[in-house]
């Protein structure tokens, strides 16, 4: 682990980090309506949680008759029918039993305004979310041609490769309902704009097999539910509406999104694993709909008994680990980790962070680590701090900033499953 620690920071530090390059809350954007974010019952525990926002970011979003928005034609390379390599099953063991380095693949099929501002420039409505990105461009085609183009040039074969070198061993792949294709788009928002994402399912498979051609293991992560599981512009939707519990044909056609994606993956060798839902807000509906879709999910396949399936805590550590500590079968929980949204984040010094890693944060995890017998990551997680916080530490802020970090990495490998930077 020393040597993996070694490389992974020494390529952050190589692509020039930045204290201020954390996620934007997205409730800075847009607040759901009538609904206010969950937060654990553990106090003193606000580090781990997504807590009061101050953190705006206004995106740019171009009138319609700027020319920026003339679209060139995409002569798209072909893609052609993606098939997976023969299932073998004990290459899927260790994939899906090892423990898990990795990183995000952030804003490739699901995107974020602050991570891939150009393709919001000339984004329909409020140009915060994947919804806008469709709906814009001036057409379907036209649109359609912008995120042909981004998925076959943001994320490449050689960028697998490079991953791999510095000790990678698996993504967590980022999609919303949308990227299966028209025919999941019927009757959702997206209905209207589906031909937009008519070539994007197979770009996915073939982001499947790159990864695998490298040995790297693929969590695919469902960021974006039917209805939205959150009201989050990184669900895909910019009205600040989470519709997904409250409409019984919205939980159906995310249950058959996530049903199709078992029977697609369960006999991939290089799928780690599914996650359900990517943090959604807790409702007391949220355990009802795990329980249905994991039901659902396993009854697709034989195999599908076996296969991992992941669950997002909504921010509650304590709740879930209890949750999950009464299943039985291959299922994981995930647990995102960031140290930016609170007051008290702020106030607190980078070199008092990382003590906080290796001490409170540290005693948490394990303790919910143990009630689920490991079978836990922490998902998503980062090295930045706020300003406020690097301020405390002018003389030496790389290195309180690089001794965060590498403490997350160690508490998190030390203490869970895996760990996922964001990026």
């Amino acid at each position: 682990m020393v040597n993996i620690t070694f490389k992974f920071f020494s390529a952050l530090l190589a692509i020039d980090v930045k204290p201020a390059t954390y996620k934007p809350s997205p409730e800075a954007l847009k607040a759901p309506k009538n609904s206010s974010m969950q937060t654990a019952a553990n106090p003193g525990f606000g580090h781990l949680l997504m807590g009061p926002q101050s953190i705006t970011f206004l995106p740019k979003v171009s009138d319609m008759s700027d020319p920026v928005c003339n679209v060139e034609p995409y002569d798209a390379p072909p893609v052609g029918f993606q098939e997976f390599p023969p299932y073998d099953e004990a290459t899927a063991t260790i994939f899906r039993y090892r423990q898990q380095q990795a990183v995000n693949l952030g804003s490739w099929f699901v995107h974020e305004s602050w991570m891939t501002p150009s393709v919001f420039d000339c984004a329909a409505g409020d140009g915060i979310a994947e919804i806008d990105i469709a709906h814009g461009w001036r057409s379907i085609e036209s649109a359609r041609a912008v995120l042909e183009r981004h998925w076959d040039t943001f994320i490449t074969a050689s960028d697998f490769e490079w991953l791999s070198s510095i000790g990678i061993n698996t993504v967590r792949l980022p999609i919303g309902y949308w990227n299966l294709g028209p025919e999941f788009c019927r009757d959702t928002p997206f209905a209207d704009v589906a031909e937009v994402y008519r070539s994007s399912w197979s770009r996915v498979v073939r982001a499947i097999n790159m990864a695998g051609m490298y040995g790297l293991g693929v969590l695919v992560d469902l960021h974006g539910a039917v209805g939205s599981q959150n009201g989050q512009d990184h669900s895909g939707v910019s009205d600040g509406q989470m519709n997904l519990f409250s409409d019984a044909g919205n939980v159906d056609k995310t249950i058959n999104v996530l049903t199709y994606l078992t029977k697609e993956l369960v006999h991939v060798n290089n799928i780690v694993g599914i996650e359900i839902l990517n943090e959604p807000k807790y409702v007391g509906e949220l355990e009802g709909f795990y329980g249905r879709a994991i039901d659902a999910m396993r009854a697709v396949d034989p195999d599908a008994a076996k296969f991992p399936l992941y669950v997002h805590d909504g921010f509650d550590l304590d709740r879930f680990s209890k949750y999950l500590s009464g299943r039985h079968d291959f299922t994981v929980q995930d647990h995102h980790s960031y140290f930016v949204y609170t007051d008290s984040d702020r106030q607190e010094s980078a070199v008092q962070h990382a003590k906080d890693i290796g001490d409170a944060v540290s005693s948490f995890l394990q303790k919910a680590s143990d009630q689920v017998h490991r079978n836990m990551i922490v998902g998503e997680f980062s090295c930045a701090l706020t300003p406020e916080s690097m301020a405390q530490n002018p003389d030496d802020g790389d290195k309180a900033r690089k001794d965060f970090c590498g403490g997350q990495v160690d508490t998190y490998a030390a203490r869970t499953g895996g760990w996922h930077f964001w990026c």
